[in-house]
């Protein structure tokens, strides 16, 4: 009698894990099949089968699939589109290995994911620097952002805020190119200048690029009111005029003495600050400001 029950039992036992076997394979097949194609250099075919593979349930939650997900679309990004900077698979590609690392706990899955994110992180960052320019800066700040991602999950320990300073500076100047050049047109981007200088302060209160940059900004926005003004307007529209000017002298100030503390001995801050307080009626201050240019423009080179 015990023998017969230990033989149904190993029957049931069994049964049960070839059923078991039989699932996983019906619900791994095409990813398996995705695979097999990457192996072959195939891609189109993997992206179709993982694509069947993402629909099978349970795979949204297995980080295995996610994992495969994003690779196959990084091959995709690789053979169609690694010239596009705005390419679709490469983010798809980036979503897929997030959310694998997102849940994933198998370390050496983990390690692999980590160095596809670090491959798009460069590739992100090579596009960011590639397209700011005055007229694709749209692009380079969507390339910028994903690069920080994808960078920081790469790597946690990673210095980012080193690479913000550099590229919102980048881009705080090119925000200032496109201003300089129509002031009024582009009046808008005195702002972006401003908010993207203030952004990189928060960063680095010791930028001396973004506070001299913010003085000199406030400083000509006050000089070219003054010149913009009107006298043939109402007295009272001159005196805001006015008013609003010697605001924005004394908003450059401090940003201007903040760059002087840093580097007292470059030619732009003394500048800069001599025409500051000659704007306030301080002469005695801007004289002596450039009475210190004067010395050091005297200087032997």
């Amino acid at each position: 009698m015990k023998n017969k029950v230990s033989i149904r039992a190993l029957l049931l036992f069994l049964v049960v894990i070839l059923g078991t076997a039989g699932l996983r394979a019906q619900t791994y097949y095409h990813h398996d099949r995705a695979w097999d194609f990457i192996m072959r250099g195939q891609v189109d075919s993997a992206r179709s089968e993982i694509e069947l593979q993402m629909k099978e349930p349970g795979s949204d939650k297995d980080p295995e699939c996610w994992y495969l997900y994003g690779f196959v679309y990084k091959e995709m990004y690789k053979k169609y589109e690694n010239t596009n900077t705005t390419s679709p698979y490469r983010l798809v590609a980036f979503n897929g290995f997030k959310t694998a690392l997102s849940m994933d706990t198998v370390s050496a899955r983990m390690q692999s994911t980590r160095d596809n994110l670090k491959y798009l992180a460069g590739r992100f960052y090579n596009d960011a620097v590639a397209t700011l320019d005055t007229v694709n800066h749209q692009t380079a700040v969507s390339c910028y952002t994903l690069y920080r991602q994808a960078a920081i999950l790469a790597d946690p320990k990673i210095d980012i805020v080193k690479k913000d300073v550099e590229f919102y500076l980048a881009l705080a100047s090119t925000y200032n190119v496109i201003y300089s050049a129509d002031k009024r047109k582009n009046a808008a981007y005195f702002d972006s200048t401003k908010n993207t200088y203030t952004r990189v302060l928060v960063w680095d209160p010791n930028s001396y690029t973004a506070n001299y940059n913010l003085g000199l900004l406030y400083w000509n926005k006050g000089v070219d009111l003054m010149y913009d003004i009107d006298y043939d307007d109402s007295l009272d529209l001159v005196f805001t005029v006015q008013d609003k000017s010697v605001d924005l002298f004394k908003q450059s100030l401090p940003f201007a003495e903040k760059a002087y503390e840093m580097e007292p001995k470059r030619e732009e801050t003394l500048t800069v600050l001599s025409g500051i307080y000659y704007s306030l009626h301080d002469f005695e201050k801007s004289k002596k400001y450039q009475d210190m240019l004067d010395k050091l423009r005297s200087q032997p080179k």
